[in-house]
């Protein structure tokens, strides 16, 4: 072994082997006998050659089971145990999410290791694929909310092919040898970090990672680097679909900021919950409308400086204009006049209560702490000071991040409608 260290206060132990693989263990007892792994490498969506590649692949993955067995032989293999495994292309990195019971972990880590070392892309896993998008696209082109994912998402991203989905007649034309010569390098080539959380002791999962990693080297560091987006300030995008869904759908949206400022972060999620409080309001009593607004923040943890606040709600169409301009000056109110204490502690006490929940859950650990430390350590420190933090939240700061992001001429706004027949 190579380095061996335990980081202050979180119960974890991270190791670096002889061959640069980087393993981060947490040993719980929240959930008996549960166990959840992740497996990083590689630089994910980062490096995606074609726009909606990344897509194709985890279906074409998830169908092709193993290099000796396909995916009903697979499922066979494993009928009777715990073990589930998902392949997924994130926007840093490519990564199987993998649980079961503690007393699988071998079997978790031999499949882990399997698909890696003798990856399968079948051609029926791809034709498979592909007749599921086709039904799929032509799902989304007649719905509200999958026209969002097909034009509003890239809009909102300034056209940026790795948000949103890309149009089927660029999708349908992407091919298995796409998926095989993008995907083959990464698992054979990128180092690896695995993290292991759940019922089970360090020793032990040092010993199986040993067992199945703990030779030969990887010669590949992930390296790719985000994108500065441009946000469209100020301008609108309206769409119709043809549906008989007499619905429309409108997205209010502000430029915020990356992820990597963790106390901005948090305060911009509670600033939405505020925005999202405030609206429910003032719609139910100005309309007497029962609508129920989505508002979110998310921050890239790739593209600097970029992130989203929006708000979202599903209207009758001739409401759609009317409700759309409220929801632009509620932002503006919101700007101008900043937030009441009172509002601030309704959308503070369910937030704080999540927190003590979530930190006792694996998921937590796996997704949010352990996986991609070793790439950012920063990561390590969040547990540390989530609780504190929140709890210290003033209307002041909240007010302050308003003033800053939510002014009217930042706003750009979506309106998907049913086509007029």
């Amino acid at each position: 072994m190579k380095r061996h260290v335990r980081p202050a206060g979180i119960g974890a132990d991270i190791y670096t082997l002889e061959n640069g693989l980087v393993l981060n263990v947490k040993q719980t007892d929240f959930r008996k006998n549960e166990v959840l792994v992740a497996v990083h490498f590689g630089s994910g969506l980062l490096t995606e050659p074609k726009p909606g590649l990344a897509r194709l692949a985890e279906s074409v993955v998830t169908e092709s089971g193993v290099g000796a067995l396909t995916r009903e032989q697979l499922d066979r293999a494993l009928a009777g145990t715990s073990v589930q495994l998902n392949f997924r292309v994130g926007e840093e990195s490519f990564f199987f999410n993998g649980k079961g019971l503690n007393t699988e972990l071998d079997l978790l880590l031999q499949l882990l290791y399997t698909h890696l070392a003798d990856p399968a892309f079948r051609p029926e896993a791809y034709r498979l694929a592909m007749e599921r998008y086709s039904q799929l696209y032509s799902r989304m082109q007649s719905s509200v909310e999958g026209m969002l994912q097909l034009k509003g998402e890239r809009f909102l991203a300034g056209g940026d092919s790795r948000y949103g989905m890309v149009p089927w007649q660029e999708f349908r034309r992407l091919g298995l040898d796409d998926v095989r010569n993008w995907l083959r390098p990464a698992f054979a080539r990128q180092k690896l970090e695995i993290t292991v959380v759940g019922d089970v002791t360090p020793d032990r999962v040092l010993a199986l990672v040993r067992k199945y990693f703990g030779s030969g080297g990887r010669d590949l560091t992930a390296s790719a680097r985000g994108r500065v987006i441009r946000f469209p300030a100020g301008r609108e995008l309206d769409l119709t679909v043809p549906t008989a869904i007499d619905k429309a759908l409108i997205v209010v949206a502000w430029p915020t900021a990356d992820f990597w400022d963790i106390s901005r972060t948090r305060r911009l999620n509670v600033l939405a919950s505020v925005f999202e409080d405030r609206l429910r309001r003032e719609i139910r009593e100005e309309l007497g409308a029962t609508y129920s607004p989505v508002v979110y923040n998310r921050s890239s943890r790739v593209d600097p400086g970029y992130g989203v606040l929006r708000a979202m709600l599903t209207v009758a169409p001739d409401q759609a204009e009317q409700l759309a301009a409220r929801i632009r000056k509620a932002g503006a109110r919101l700007a101008g006049a900043g937030v009441g204490k009172e509002e601030l502690e309704r959308a503070l006490k369910p937030t704080l209560t999540s927190i003590r929940d979530m930190m006792r859950e694996n998921r937590y650990w796996r997704d949010s702490v352990l996986a991609l430390s070793s790439r950012h350590p920063v990561q390590l420190q969040w547990p540390l000071s989530i609780r504190r933090d929140f709890a210290s939240i003033t209307a002041p700061e909240i007010s302050h991040l308003a003033a800053r992001y939510l002014r009217a001429g930042r706003a750009a706004r979506i309106v998907i409608r049913p086509a007029r027949k």
